[in-house]
């Protein structure tokens, strides 16, 4: 940790000045020594040191503890105590300052040098937390997923924007609730809550809920702490709500789609642009002799006689050609005893028709009845 900058507050200049020379033998950098605590505040704000040795009887009408509260109020500079008073009142009235040590005078240099790296190794590991923290804080709100963390008392220990949002209230405000009172206000289901989650459950819950009008994917996951022990929940509630609507959508126009090639004695084909079968009429079966365990393939081309293949190539490019356009045709296709059979129609495309009840390429062809 050499090469550190620390600022020294101390109105013996004596010991000021004893501090300095250790410090800057110990390999530090000292970028100021100062007597009082207004000093203090203004210089540390000016000098940004790395550290911050305070003592807390100054000159002044600031000690050393009042200048410590100022500092760290827009700071997180590590503050390392000197004082040669070593009772509780003292002691109790620093704690609350947050300091990263005390040093007794007279002062020893192995326990002084031993005090500062401390100081600054956990500093630098606090501000690794905090930019860690800040980073969770920062993906949690970043989406409009709800996560929460729980304890085993059912207190909310954290919250995002979108659950507060959804509860009405601040993130300040949920943690430090209890879950329940989501619950009672209709915010979150009883399962959503964790209800179903035993003390100590060390498997994790997924499940899918309807709840007020909505559908919800939900995860609720164990924490352990060091020694291994379940102590918290972490919970995350993701709104699917449009994705079940667009299922079921799919799936009426499944079985519309369904209803309506069953009854008709024409040919439609659902295709993809590669000409890939996605959904047939039985009646394509049907008048060219198939069943679906002797059907020649997936492709539309493995349907069609080898004297149109070339004419069901350049419909496909033709077709691509022009999106949402209609193309006409006059194919022939094999049937399963390799007679040919002609089928006259349309091929159009509604692959990005969002009006329309089908997605892809659409074949509506009519069998020439002589040819039948």
């Amino acid at each position: 940790m050499s090469e550190a900058s620390i600022m020294i507050v101390e109105d013996e200049a004596v010991t000021a000045m004893a501090l300095k020379r250790t410090l800057t033998n110990m390999g530090y950098s000292v970028c100021g020594v100062f007597p009082t605590g207004e000093q203090a505040v203004q210089k540390a704000a000016e000098l940004k040191p790395d550290l911050i040795l305070m003592d807390i009887k100054l000159a002044g009408k600031m000690t050393g503890i009042n200048a410590a509260t100022e500092i760290r109020a827009t700071s997180t500079v590590p503050v390392i105590y000197l004082t040669a008073f070593s009772d509780d009142r003292v002691v109790n009235a620093a704690k609350v300052t947050g300091p990263f040590g005390y040093i007794l005078k007279p002062v020893r240099e192995q326990e002084l040098k031993t005090t500062i790296e401390t100081a600054l190794y956990k500093h630098a590991m606090d501000l690794h937390l905090r930019e860690y923290q800040e980073t969770v804080r920062v993906l949690l709100n970043a989406t409009p997923d709800m996560h929460f963390l729980i304890d085993s008392e059912n207190t909310i220990r954290m919250a995002n924007q979108a659950l507060a949002k959804r509860a009405g209230k601040t993130v300040k405000e949920l943690v430090g609730s209890n879950v329940y009172d989501l619950v009672s206000s209709g915010c979150l289901s009883p399962r959503m809550a964790g209800h179903a989650v035993k003390p100590g459950q060390s498997r994790g819950e997924t499940f899918v809920e309807q709840f007020s009008e909505h559908w919800y994917d939900v995860g609720i996951y164990p924490i352990a702490n060091p020694d291994g022990k379940i102590t918290k929940y972490a919970v995350h509630i993701h709104d699917i709500t449009r994705i079940k609507m667009m299922e079921d959508q799919l799936r009426q126009n499944e079985e519309f789609f369904n209803s309506i090639i069953d009854d008709v004695a024409d040919v439609i084909i659902i295709l993809n642009d590669d000409g890939t079968l996605r959904q047939e009429s039985p009646s394509l079966n049907r008048y060219l002799g198939y069943s679906e365990e002797n059907n020649p393939g997936k492709k539309l081309y493995n349907y069609i006689h080898d004297d149109s293949l070339e004419d069901a190539r350049k419909l496909l490019v033709d077709i691509g050609k022009n999106p949402l356009g209609v193309q006409p045709f006059d194919l022939t296709f094999r049937s399963a005893d390799g007679r040919p059979v002609s089928i006259r129609g349309i091929l159009s495309d509604h692959s990005d028709d969002p009006d329309y009840l089908f997605d892809g390429l659409v074949l509506t062809g009519w069998v020439k009845k002589e040819l039948k």
